[in-house]
């Protein structure tokens, strides 16, 4: 595997690792992996960025989808 093929995997897995914070998710309630995995930009600090302008929030144990009309600090968020 090249380093830009190891760059992808470690960031599929960072970003399974961040959606599994949710306790709905470690419950069943919700999906065990992110549906829209394949349109994240972003993610960090229980927030997920997607290519068509939703965000994904961590919300009392549950990822709640919000379409933000302005965007939160992206400062804070990584792009791992």
């Amino acid at each position: 595997m090249d380093s830009n093929g190891a760059r992808h995997l470690r960031r599929r897995l960072e970003s399974h690792e961040h959606w599994q914070q949710a306790e709905a998710v470690r419950t069943g309630e919700q999906p065990t992996a992110d549906p829209d995995a394949s349109e994240l930009l972003e993610f960090a600090l229980g927030e997920r960025r997607y290519r068509d302008g939703t965000w994904k929030r961590l919300v009392d144990g549950r990822w709640v989808i919000t379409v933000e009309t302005e965007e939160p600090a992206l400062d804070k968020l990584n792009d791992s």
